[in-house]
């Protein structure tokens, strides 16, 4: 797809001189003139098709005009073929320059709707600073009697009425009222609502007694991130224990509640009578109908509305060459306009705000256009792009240009992209996207481009993300991501964020001429600005890479787990029967795919990086990036930038970078965002300066100071077939820990140097020819608090181990489980290398605490994880380590006078029947 200025600022098409009006004042009996226009769009959209019925449509087209005012929409307004225009006869529904023509999903609520509380049964619930300033209005008495309901769990906003002051959305009634607080200990995981009939809510300990006032009849609601910082929900509270300070939810969580990433868990309380404390908050009480609320200002001449509409403001069905221009749509508990099917419509110039959904939504048709349009404040995402046919690849055209997109995700934090390219062939260039709390961009689908944009202030809030998320499905592949700029991306959670993500065995993609400032942040393993999870076959060539903390990052797949999951029931759905990758029009499109169904044992499979420049990064790559010194350019000096202390990244005719790498283009930095059209004269300019420079920590050199030099005989221990059933939840039996002989439990009680410890551990290992299982029991002070999920610094059980076989020796896989439920997976390519992160998949951990002085970790590690083929090999080298902060402690199975990790010096396991 090309990107001539001919198709990023088309001409717009003139408003049609014949013209249908409509006005707030209107009467729907008028003549829809100028002197008599009608009042409602409805009523002039059927005189649209009454028109076109008797004398077809005129030869520059058909115009709807409407006037200044707020058009409130009760029911959804539905355009059909009936309305549609056609080639060089457009129909318009539009306001003309310099008119603010609104339309409110929602019912205004007059200053006098409202009363001071008298209640004395509410007052006694309010907060004391919050009576007598806290309003009531009868949401009953003013005809609004469909309050929704809040369902026992749900993502984003309920479907339910929301207050909105002066234009801005007001907050449901909440605490903390900003930020989060933390769980202070999880008491019960809970379990998987997929885990068949059990359905176990997750508890957990809270600290101070503010739950305490909380009425959970009523009904209490915890938003959450349970178990990873890239999914939250909200769930019903089941029951508070404000004596033992712990609170069980109404329902297990998807994930379960544990800490699935390693920053603290954390949650708010939503919809609570007894937190409405500062100006803003409302609350609805359904019971009784009556809406209770502190406003922001002076009620008098304010301008205060309560969304209602349940479905989209527009619904564009199968509509061809209709064009919605210089709206302002807002206030619906949907999403604003919903284009489905159809050819050539046309959203430009519009307003885009306050709605409790998705902003604009296209769903097939072809070469739909959303242009110049302001989109900010919406519950979830701001334009969705979809159509195309993925089993023939014929694209479906459509665009997004030109685009402010802000402050979106407002209700559902993450998985609500501001623009999201699915399906074939689409597009998205010249956008401002920036102020979101998780992703900016989703793709999924094949052959999109997304091009000269510019992205920041995204990944704020949440982790293991990216600002432009990809994944979960080889076959969407040929996507392009050129000439963007990004920065200040991420923030630094603990396991690592990007500014482009390919998850889980995507492929095929190229990055090109983008450029990078401050973005991702590699956590405690494998991220990096650009950062591929299992998959290859990306190229990333021509880019600026400015202060990231490591470039290009991955976590590689081995071949067992490429196995299965490509054998896996879902893969084979979505790879051969959705569409097939064996057959053209794929083999010939993508010549990747060829093969990609019968991978070869040892195949490599790599992502190249190439004609790339580094500036005061710490790191160009890991993994199974290939990244030639020869073809890429690292400095730490200025290469040549146009203004680096003003912050334009335009690189000079003389830089060096063109001198080093012979292949490097110059990349269109002043091109990137915004730019000044017709439909957009006067777009947002961004002022800003670069900061003095991070101080990036140099790579940490890991290698042994010097050789070690074993004492006596390598370490062996035996792990034996597992005897006894599991537990009805999959894990060993308790009893087996007593019943064992000690003789064959391996002893963890030796520091690092071979020095005994007094606070010795032990481990039970047995395996059923497809897992291992690894119990280890710890003995610990009384006072230990295993809330903590840092290695090093918090208490946690360390497995590493190697598969050997003849030649090259494999990766050193380490697994580290804490004591507050943290399990980390992850890959060493030697005992002196920093293990990367990587997904731990199919691995089971949990931890709990059976006695004060003891605390117990339980692992179920499939094979195939470990790169382990008993019938290839039944020896790894292994080690098992238990950190112990309190008495700086590292104790080991193996003492390794090194690295826990580095299994070299460590022991042998060996597999029996």
């Amino acid at each position: 797809m090309d990107t001539t200025a001919e198709r990023n600022h088309v001409t717009p098409t003139p408003i049609p001189s014949t013209r249908i009006h409509v006005s707030p004042q209107g009467d729907n009996a008028g003549a829809g003139t100028v002197e008599a226009p009608f009042r409602t769009l409805r009523r002039a959209l059927e005189e649209v098709a009454a028109r076109k019925r008797s004398s077809g449509l005129p030869a520059d087209g058909l115009a709807v005009v409407l006037a200044d005012g707020t058009y409130e929409i009760a029911e959804s307004v539905t355009l059909g073929p009936e309305v549609s225009g056609k080639d060089g006869a457009s129909v318009f529904v539009c306001a003309l320059p310099g008119v603010e023509a609104r339309l409110a999903g929602a019912q205004t609520l007059s200053a006098s709707a409202f009363a001071p509380v008298a209640d004395p049964a509410v007052l006694a619930r309010l907060e004391p600073a919050a009576r007598g300033r806290v309003v009531e209005a009868d949401l009953t008495a003013l005809g609004i009697d469909d309050l929704g309901e809040f369902p026992i769990g749900f993502r984003g906003f309920p479907l339910v009425p929301e207050l909105f002051f002066n234009d801005r959305r007001m907050t449901l009634a909440r605490w903390p009222n900003e930020g989060w607080t933390t769980i202070a200990s999880i008491l019960d995981a809970g379990s998987r609502p997929d885990a068949g009939d059990e359905c176990r809510p997750g508890v957990f300990e809270y600290e101070g007694d503010r739950p305490k006032r909380w009425n959970v009849e009523d009904g209490v609601w915890l938003r959450g991130y349970w178990c990873f910082d890239w999914f939250e929900e909200a769930i019903r509270v089941g029951a508070i224990d404000a004596e033992a300070r712990c609170i069980t939810l109404g329902k297990p969580h998807q994930y379960t509640v544990r800490q699935g990433n390693p920053s603290p868990r954390r949650y708010c309380a939503l919809n609570l009578l007894e937190e409405l404390d500062v100006p803003g908050e409302y609350y609805i009480d359904r019971a009784t109908g009556k809406l209770y609320f502190w406003p922001p200002g002076k009620l008098a001449d304010a301008h205060i509305v309560l969304s209602t509409l349940r479905a989209p403001l527009l619904q564009l069905e199968n509509c061809e060459h209709v064009t919605l221009r210089g709206l302002v749509l807002e206030t619906g508990l949907d999403c604003a306009v919903a284009i489905r099917g159809g050819n050539k419509v046309s959203v430009e110039s519009c307003g885009v705000r306050n709605l409790r959904g998705c902003g604009i939504e296209v769903q097939g048709g072809r070469c739909h256009r959303i242009d110049s349009c302001d989109i900010h404040d919406t519950g979830a995402g701001g334009i969705l792009l979809e159509g195309g046919d993925r089993k023939t690849l014929v694209p479906a055209g459509h665009q997004a240009i030109n685009n402010h997109i802000h402050h979106f995700s407002c209700h559902q934090l993450t998985y609500a992209s501001g623009i999201h390219l699915g399906g074939v062939g689409n597009r998205a260039a010249h956008n401002l996207l920036h102020d979101a709390p998780h992703m900016a961009i989703g793709v999924s689908g094949n052959d999109h481009v997304f091009e000269l944009n510019t992205v920041h202030h995204v990944c704020t809030e949440t982790d293991d993300c990216g600002a432009l998320y990809k994944g979960r499905n080889p076959s969407c592949t040929g996507n392009i991501i050129r000439n963007n700029f990004w920065h200040h991306v991420g923030s630094p959670m603990g396991h690592g964020n990007a500014a482009i993500y390919f998850d889980d065995g995507d492929v095929g993609d190229q990055v090109t001429g983008n450029i990078f400032f401050r973005c991702g942040e590699p956590g405690k393993g494998s991220f990096g600005t650009v950062f591929c999870h299992g998959g290859h076959d990306h190229l990333v060539q021509n880019n600026i890479f400015i202060e990231c903390r490591r470039a290009m990052g991955s976590a590689p797949w081995n071949d067992r787990r490429w196995k299965d999951y490509i054998e896996a029931d879902l893969w084979q759905t979505r790879l051969l029967e959705e569409i097939d990758i064996t057959r053209p029009p794929y083999t010939t499109r993508y010549p990747h795919l060829i093969g990609f169904m019968d991978p070869k044992p040892g195949e490599p499979r790599i992502s190249q990086g190439r004609w790339n420049l580094f500036f005061r990064c710490g790191e160009v790559g890991n993994g199974n990036w290939q990244c030639p010194e020869e073809e890429n350019l690292v400095t730490g000096d200025d290469p040549g930038f146009v203004d680096l202390a003003g912050g334009d990244f335009t690189l000079r005719p003389d830089a060096e970078v063109f001198r080093e790498l012979r292949g490097f283009e110059q990349i269109p930095f002043v091109r990137m965002g915004l730019v000044a059209c017709p439909l957009r004269p006067h777009p947002v300019v961004e002022e800003w300066s670069y900061d003095p420079p991070n101080q990036l920590d140099p790579p940490v050199d890991r290698r042994r100071s010097g050789p070690v030099v074993r004492e006596g005989p390598i370490p062996t221990f035996q792990v034996k077939p597992r005897t006894r059933p599991l537990t009805a939840d999959g894990w060993l039996d308790p009893a087996v820990w007593t019943d064992l002989p000690v003789g064959e439990r391996m002893p963890v009680g030796a520091d690092g140097g071979g020095v005994k410890a007094h606070r010795p551990a032990s481990a039970c290992l047995m395996h059923d020819g497809e897992r291992l299982q690894v119990l280890i029991e710890c003995t610990i002070h009384p006072d230990t608090n295993l809330s903590g999920n840092r290695w090093g610094t918090d208490d946690a059980v360390e497995i590493a181990m190697q598969p050997l076989l003849p030649g090259v020796p494999g990766a050193i896989h380490v697994l580290r489980g804490f004591g507050n439920g943290r399990l980390e997976f992850g890959i060493a390519a030697d005992g002196g290398a920093e293990p990367t992160t990587m997904e731990p998949a199919s691995i089971s951990y949990r931890a709990s605490r059976p006695a004060p002085d003891r605390w117990r970790a339980e692992f179920a590690i499939p094979f195939h994880m470990v790169d382990l083929d008993l019938e290839t090999t039944r020896k790894i080298a292994f080690n098992l380590t238990v950190r112990q902060p309190r008495d700086d402690l590292w104790i080991m199975w193996a003492p390794t006078h090194g690295h826990t990790y580095d299994v070299d010096y460590a022991g042998v396991v060996e597999f029996v029947d």
